[in-house]
C-alpha cells in the first residue's frame, strides 16, 4: 500500500459567510464575496502549515429561489483561482442547497447535509485522509458548531482577527 495514503493530515473546515467573507446576506456574486479581516493572512498561514482546508457553507438561497445553481459555482470557481493566485489551496468547497421552507421544488426539503447535519463534512472526510484530531472547524453560528460537535471535530466560533484566531487553534494541537 502506499505509504503516503497511511499518513493522515490536519484539516481545517470553514463556514463561508460570516466566517471568511462578509455575510451581506446570500452572498452569490463575486463582487459582494469581500473577505473579512486577516483571513487571506490566516489561509497563507495554513498553507504553510500543510492544513486541508475546507469550505462548508449553507446555501438556501437557492432554495428560495434569490439565485441559481449556476450563478453559486460560478462564484465558488471565482474563489478558488481568487485564493490560487494569493497561494491558498482551497482543497474542496462543499455546500448545501436545501432548505424546508424553499420555493425551489427541487431544494425545498429537509436534509442532512444542511448544517446543523453533518453530512458535508462526512463527505469530505470520505474523499480525504484526515486527522480529526488534528483537526478543526470555524463557524458564525450555531449550526456550524453542531455539525462539527457530531463529526468529533473542535470548534471555535469565529474571532475579530482570523490569523491570530487559528495560529492559537493550531498550537493547541502541537
Amino acid at each position: 500500500m502506499n505509504q503516503k495514503k497511511l499518513i493522515k493530515k490536519s484539516a481545517v473546515f470553514l463556514d463561508r459567510d460570516g466566517t471568511i467573507n462578509y455575510d451581506f446576506g446570500y452572498v452569490h456574486t463575486f463582487e459582494k464575496f469581500k473577505l473579512r479581516p486577516n483571513v487571506l493572512k490566516g489561509l497563507k498561514y495554513l498553507t504553510k502549515k500543510k492544513y486541508l482546508i475546507f469550505i462548508v457553507t449553507n446555501q438556501a438561497g437557492i432554495a428560495k429561489g434569490i439565485f441559481k445553481m449556476e450563478q453559486l459555482k460560478k462564484l465558488h470557481k471565482k474563489i478558488l483561482i481568487y485564493f490560487k493566485k494569493k497561494n491558498v489551496k482551497i482543497h474542496q468547497i462543499e455546500f448545501c442547497p436545501y432548505h424546508p421552507e424553499g420555493i425551489v421544488k427541487l431544494y425545498k426539503k429537509k436534509s442532512q447535509f444542511r448544517k446543523p447535519g453533518n453530512l458535508m463534512l462526512k463527505k469530505i472526510l470520505n474523499k480525504w485522509n484526515i486527522d480529526l484530531n488534528k483537526s478543526f472547524m470555524i463557524g458564525d453560528k450555531n449550526s456550524d458548531k453542531l455539525a462539527a460537535k457530531k463529526t468529533k471535530i473542535y470548534f471555535e466560533f469565529v474571532k475579530k482577527n482570523f490569523y491570530t484566531q487559528v495560529k492559537k487553534i493550531e498550537k493547541k494541537f502541537l
